[in-house]
């Protein structure tokens, strides 16, 4: 890295942001929803409540629109940026123009696709040429499946995108061109160096590919991108109505009439906890094995720290932070019994 505003400033580091900002607004709005329903089913506290749900209706309705917006756009970046990860949201083997957004699928979640068969996904329902709106832009564009990154192909520009077999040659030519270069520089063998410097260039692109035995390690597991993309979609997309609904009932309505909504509104509270951890899943599991896309896999980024002190380190923080959880949901569900006017 040689400029940290790059990197902070960068079109996929402002739209994650943003995305997972708006994303903690719709938590925070549910959890105030939920304590507010809490209330008025109680039938207490219910002035602070009624006005509660009306901030928390607004707030999360845009929100859950504003999510919606930069998880599009974070979308369109995914599928120039890091395609395979796309290709195994919708567990797509083959691609091509004009393609569907897989609405649900039968996908086994607890063993990786076969994605070489090309099997249609079972029960497949789709919403047709969603998928390249979604990722170009263009009901016609052309998304690569998992085969085709790993077979190669021809762009929508005309130009090849390397095979991985082709990638993997490039990226060892790029791996030996720059120990060649730093043993040569130790040397003082500047000729050598200077020698090496196109070699380097030409193939720098692929580097990380010089670490890959074979393109199946390249496949991140599409089950789990599978469905935590759903789990995050379809979630968000109940958001959307629920607060829609709720503003509804909160200015046209008597919203403490609406006993059914009120037991909903306490029920939603672990479903935006889900859709924002299903979120992150998928961002993480996604982006597998990169841990700099194309550049860097996580096998070669292993630190030296002893596996012994990396699993003190994990249970120390896992007890810590399950201490916390504890001590900190004790704590609200107190507050919230007592109620604002014993918090004077």
């Amino acid at each position: 890295m040689v400029s940290f505003v790059d990197v902070a400033l960068s079109p996929f580091a402002i739209d994650k942001f943003c995305h997972t900002v708006t994303s903690s607004w719709i938590v925070g709005a549910v959890f105030v929803v939920a304590v507010s329903s809490y209330y008025l089913l109680k039938k207490r506290e219910t002035e602070l409540a009624k006005q509660s749900l009306k901030i928390a209706a607004c707030v999360g309705f845009v929100a859950s629109l504003l999510a919606g917006i930069t998880g599009h756009h974070s979308a369109t970046l995914v599928g120039k940026v890091q395609p395979m990860k796309l290709a195994a949201m919708e567990a797509l083997c083959k691609g091509g123009e004009s393609q569907s957004l897989t609405a649900i699928a039968l996908v086994n979640p607890f063993k990786q696709y076969d994605y070489r068969s090309g099997e249609e996904l079972a029960c497949h329902v789709s919403i047709p040429y969603a998928l390249s709106m979604m990722a170009t832009h263009s009901m016609h564009g052309f998304v690569p499946g998992v085969n085709d990154l790993l077979d190669g192909y021809v762009k929508a520009d005309g130009t090849r995108e390397p095979s991985v077999a082709e990638k993997i040659v490039m990226g060892k030519a790029a791996v030996n061109a720059l120990m060649t270069y730093r043993k040569a520089k130790t040397e003082g063998n500047q000729t050598l160096a200077q020698k090496m410097l196109p070699v380097i260039r030409a193939n720098m692109k692929y580097f990380g590919y010089g670490y890959v035995e074979n393109g199946d390690q390249i496949v991140p597991n599409i089950p789990l991108c599978f469905w935590s993309f759903r789990i995050m979609v379809g979630m968000g997309s109940f958001f959307v109505l629920f607060f829609a609904v709720l503003y509804f009932f909160c200015y046209r309505k008597e919203v403490s009439n609406a006993r059914w909504l009120l037991i909903l509104g306490i029920c939603s509270l672990p479903m935006a906890y889900i859709a924002s951890e299903a979120g992150w899943v998928l961002a993480e599991m996604g982006r597998q094995p990169w841990t700099i896309q194309d550049m860097l896999p996580t096998w070669v980024a292993v630190s030296d720290v002893g596996a012994s002190s990396i699993a003190t380190t994990f249970f120390l923080f896992l007890g810590l932070f399950t201490l916390l959880l504890v001590v900190e949901i004790s704590i609200l569900i107190k507050q919230i019994k007592k109620g604002p006017e014993y918090g004077k």
